[in-house]
């Protein structure tokens, strides 16, 4: 069933949602990327979930997906529609929610999150889930795949979304993430945090803590687990629900804990998803107090090499400091005659609890193509690095450069630059190389 999937790609739903690019999925569903209207009228990406309607709880799926839909939180995804649909006399369910740009499990085979991290992005996951416990839900599946990163935002997943003491639509399918009383088929909340205390592990040890089910004892914390999360972990990862802590202590705790540092130096070989290799990490921030989130640097990117010597360099930085980053984006106008070629460069605009969370530099490349009156035409990216968030400021920044406009009598009108934008935790660099004339 995957690979019929992906021959879907171009077909519409319900007459309104294009299946533009398959994403992911499995035998049971597939995600693809599609558009949806704004209030304004505008086309906005969204993601859409297909799965096959046969099955005996189709209906009740859809009324999960219903009743999701009106659930409305900051840390929640949305769900903007569902319904039934049919591609190539194939009954099918369909969930049209917001298309998150990256999640945390895209993070993990690169290194663990540190402690601070953590710190911060427990809270609107820990608020997330007691706003779904509050309504009458249960989330039932926990997991880093399901923590997901919305421009600067951290959000759950909704389109699997329980009521206490039902059977899973996927019960009898296991999960490593399940605690021990799963094998009834039943969700609860007290199951959502067991699955919060192994994706907490998970996330600082790039592991799930080991544990035999047959003899039903205790997942073991690893020691390099720090406090508080070791003893929340713990608390959570209790054999009986009745023991396990409540998303009220577990917050309590955090509160008024601090947080130890996180081990120096390199992670460990053994918990390093690449052995014998040390990468720059990745840190999947978390902006703190406005409960925010995108994952950022793997590697840095080499500045580039035109093939051909650049006949015309320009750079300039951001303004630096919190009331820079608070202002409207960074606009600098230039001699439309001076020898640069360029009029106006706009530099992107980053949160300063995002600067905070850079290790090193990241380093974005943009191509843009620019008209015989010195507009950009088209903007395109060269090197979009491991962050779409940062790569996606970049572009959107490089469209609303200026140039000056082509000389008379020039062989062709249209010219070629290309603008690499280096983010750091001090601002923002960018430089300008005319690559075609």
């Amino acid at each position: 069933m995957s690979e019929t999937w992906k021959q879907w790609e171009g077909r519409t739903v319900a007459g309104r949602f294009p299946l533009q690019s398959y994403l992911g999925g499995s035998d049971h569903s597939a995600v693809f990327l599609t558009l949806t209207q704004s209030a304004a009228g505008d086309s906005e990406k969204a993601a859409i979930k297909l799965i096959s309607a046969g099955a005996a709880d189709a209906d009740k799926q859809l009324l999960g997906w219903k009743a999701a839909r009106d659930l409305n939180h900051p840390n929640l995804i949305c769900i903007f529609e569902a319904g039934r649909c049919e591609l190539e006399n194939t009954d099918l369910l369909y969930v049209v929610e917001e298309y998150a740009e990256e999640n945390l499990s895209q993070i993990l085979p690169e290194r663990a999150l540190t402690a601070e991290e953590v710190r911060a992005m427990a809270p609107p996951v820990l608020r997330a889930l007691q706003f779904v416990h509050d309504k009458g839900f249960v989330h039932g599946h926990i997991q880093p795949s399901n923590i997901l990163a919305i421009g600067d935002q951290v959000k759950l997943s909704t389109d699997a979304l329980g009521v206490p003491g039902e059977k899973s639509p996927r019960a009898g399918v296991a999960s490593a993430y399940d605690p021990p009383e799963a094998a009834t088929g039943a969700v609860s909340t007290a199951g959502d945090v067991w699955r919060l205390g192994m994706t907490l592990v998970e996330v600082l040890t790039q592991r799930l803590p080991v544990w035999d089910r047959a003899r039903a004892t205790a997942p073991e914390i690893p020691a390099a687990v720090p406090e508080p999360f070791r003893e929340i972990a713990g608390r959570c990862l209790q054999v009986e629900a009745g023991k396990r802590w409540t998303l009220a202590e577990i917050s309590d705790r955090l509160g008024s804990a601090r947080v130890e540092s996180a081990l120096p130096g390199p992670l460990p070989a053994q918990t390093s998803a690449i052995a014998g290799q040390r990468k720059e990490s990745a840190k999947w921030p978390y902006w703190l107090g406005l409960a925010a989130v995108v994952a950022v640097v793997f590697f840095l990117i080499v500045r580039p090499k035109p093939s051909a010597p650049p006949t015309e360099v320009q750079s300039a930085q951001a303004p630096q400091g919190a009331a820079a980053e608070n202002a409207q984006p960074a606009t600098e106008t230039a001699n439309p005659g001076n020898q640069s070629g360029v009029v106006r460069r706009v530099m992107p605009q980053v949160s300063p609890s995002a600067r905070l969370t850079i290790q090193g530099k990241i380093k974005v490349r943009v191509k843009v193509e620019v008209d015989a009156a010195g507009n950009v035409a088209e903007a395109t990216l060269e090197s979009a690095g491991p962050s779409k968030y940062f790569s996606r400021l970049a572009l959107e920044a490089a469209r609303d450069w200026k140039f000056s406009p082509a000389q008379a009598g020039a062989q062709s009108a249209a010219r070629e630059w290309k603008l690499q934008f280096t983010f750091s935790r001090t601002g923002t660099d960018v430089s300008a190389v005319r690559t075609r004339r």
